[in-house]
């Protein structure tokens, strides 16, 4: 694995959150330098969310993942701020086709010149060709 890497939301989500890509992500994980986008704790928020709203999952147990992965984002990993990378993220959303938060992190993968991981198939199937991206 390289020395750094961009998590998305997704792979931290998958790490706290029980996912099934869940081991495969902390191996991805454990021998790099981290670098994350400050919206992963709103979007990470979001999934746990969802985890008690639409899947009744027990809200403790959300609560308790949520807080350890928060403690995750900006203990271990570098967080950029979004607003700094807004230029680079609109062009890419639109040269690429997507969600302006997916391009938020691709945009950070770009500046730092790292990988970006990711476990969301469809992000990747649309930049796989183009961007420095790997699928977990």
């Amino acid at each position: 694995m390289p020395d750094k890497v961009v998590l998305d939301s997704s792979i931290i989500a998958a790490i706290f959150f029980k996912d099934a890509q869940i081991e495969m992500a902390r191996k991805a994980i454990e021998t790099s330098s981290l670098i994350t986008v400050d919206l992963a704790a709103a979007e990470t928020a979001n999934v746990a969310w969802k985890k008690i709203t639409f899947f009744d999952e027990s809200r403790d147990t959300i609560i308790k993942a949520l807080k350890r992965s928060i403690d995750f984002i900006y203990g271990a990993c570098e967080v950029l701020q979004h607003k700094e990378l807004l230029d680079d993220a609109f062009k890419i959303a639109i040269e690429d086709n997507i969600t302006i938060y997916d391009a938020f992190f691709v945009a950070a993968s770009d500046r730092e010149k790292v990988t970006l991981l990711t476990t969301d198939r469809k992000l990747y199937g649309k930049i796989k060709g183009s961007r420095d991206v790997k699928l977990i």
